[in-house]
């Protein structure tokens, strides 16, 4: 019988310490000694066939106790947990402190679950504020169309704002050309603050068929070797356009080729409910997410194990290199370009990842409590919501979904748990 000492530490942590069974212990160093006998070879005898004696000679001794121990480990580690009644939430430490012919003593220091105990959740004062939709916002929103659906049209006069040009540049830093700082029929909408500040503004006022040299410096938040540098770039200039807004009129209207959408009444209608769906969801994410941080400062006890506040900060850090990748720049390159130092971007997504699992383990909390839990046809519901949303058939959304059942299983309840919080607060 191997005994046991359990400790309970700070930040959800638990020591055991396993004093094995004697017997278990020396059962194991045999078996370890037999394991390795295996592969001895002594001159004379057939592999495995060799006296005890002289085998025993060839086995290093630290290497027979390694073997037993490793052999131990799982075992041991198991019937930790399930006679404490542990449940891990990440790899145990593992320690061996006294190794002997007769003893073996391990440690494990375990992660265990988060220590959530909330307070109140339901019946808070927090203010819902109803989303409203102004004339002026719809206004805007059907401009935006308009100026999607634009052409760019020949210029007599010289270049303004909202105009592109089209252009042939060459950069210089110290009288030298550097890499990507030319190009040659370039169109540049002035005023987009797609190059470097201050270049767009001085093509304000040029005519087509004219040239400029254009006097910039590199800001300091720039790619190492330009940050700070003065650059000259040789302009010349082809063409001027300017946008030429589309009539709005029901011919523009018919021509988008929306679903059901004909006259210009009903593109105002539309792009009303699209803004008004859109800022209810912004209010909705916005009074949720205060909502959860009254409930943490309300809450008895929040205790979460740093190794999950550190395995979702790493997932972050991934995450932005690998968006970085797909642009082309590394990680270090693109906190260059916006003028932040690896410190303060590692504390930020800190503050973040921080954040994200501790209401994470809240909203996990409010399920255990009032018991929401999703059922088979709980996903039934959803995959045929999901089905009708996105045209496709109840069968392709559950194939489309069945490698990554329990992920979604767990969206559909952590969203049943967020609309119960709705629900129930004010």
């Amino acid at each position: 019988m191997n005994n046991r000492t359990v400790n309970t530490l700070e930040d959800c942590h638990v020591e055991v310490e396993v004093e094995v069974d004697t017997e278990t212990w020396k059962e194991a160093l045999k078996k370890a000694f037999t394991k390795l006998a295996q592969d001895v070879e002594i001159k004379g005898f057939r592999k495995g066939k060799a006296p005890e004696n002289l085998v025993r000679e060839k086995i290093d001794p630290a290497k027979q106790m390694n073997e037993a121990i490793s052999s131990l480990l799982q075992p041991l580690y198991t019937e930790v947990l399930t006679e404490e009644k542990i449940v891990p939430y990440a790899q145990p430490g593992v320690e061996v402190t006294k190794c002997s012919d007769t003893d073996l003593t391990v440690k494990f220091t375990i992660t265990t679950a988060p220590h959530v105990e909330l307070s109140e959740y339901k019946g808070l004062e927090i203010g819902k504020e109803e989303a409203a939709i102004s004339e002026e916002e719809v206004d805007k929103a059907v401009n935006e169309t308009l100026k999607e659906n634009a052409t760019l049209v020949p210029k007599e006069g010289s270049a303004a704002l909202g105009d592109t040009v089209v252009i042939d540049f060459v950069g210089e830093v110290d009288g030298e050309e550097f890499e990507g700082g030319s190009a040659s029929n370039y169109e540049l909408e002035l005023g987009s603050n797609s190059f470097i500040p201050g270049f767009e503004d001085q093509l304000v006022g040029v005519t087509p068929e004219s040239s400029i040299d254009v006097n910039v410096t590199f800001p300091e938040n720039y790619v190492e070797e330009l940050k700070g540098k003065p650059a000259v770039f040789h302009v010349t200039v082809h063409e001027v356009k300017e946008k030429s807004l589309p009539a709005l009129d029901d011919k523009f209207v018919e021509s988008l080729e929306l679903e059901n959408i004909k006259t210009v009444m009903q593109l105002r209608d539309s792009k009303r409910s699209d803004l008004l769906k859109e800022k209810t969801q912004q209010l909705h994410d916005a009074y949720l997410n205060t909502l959860i941080d009254t409930i943490a400062e309300k809450a008895t006890k929040i205790e979460i194990p740093h190794e999950i506040i550190e395995s979702q900060v790493e997932a972050q850090r991934e995450d932005t290199e690998n968006q970085m990748a797909q642009s082309g720049i590394t990680l270090e390159q693109y906190l260059q370009i916006v003028g932040q130092s690896e410190e303060d971007f590692m504390a930020q997504i800190e503050e973040s990842a921080t954040r994200s699992v501790r209401n994470y383990f809240i909203l996990d909390k409010v399920g255990q409590l009032e018991e929401i839990t999703i059922e088979d046809a709980d996903l039934e519901f959803e995959y045929a919501r999901m089905a009708e949303a996105y045209h496709m058939s109840i069968d392709d959304v559950r194939k489309a979904l069945s490698s990554q059942l329990g992920q979604f299983r767990d969206s559909v309840r952590f969203s049943r748990i967020e609309d119960f919080l709705y629900r129930n607060n004010n």
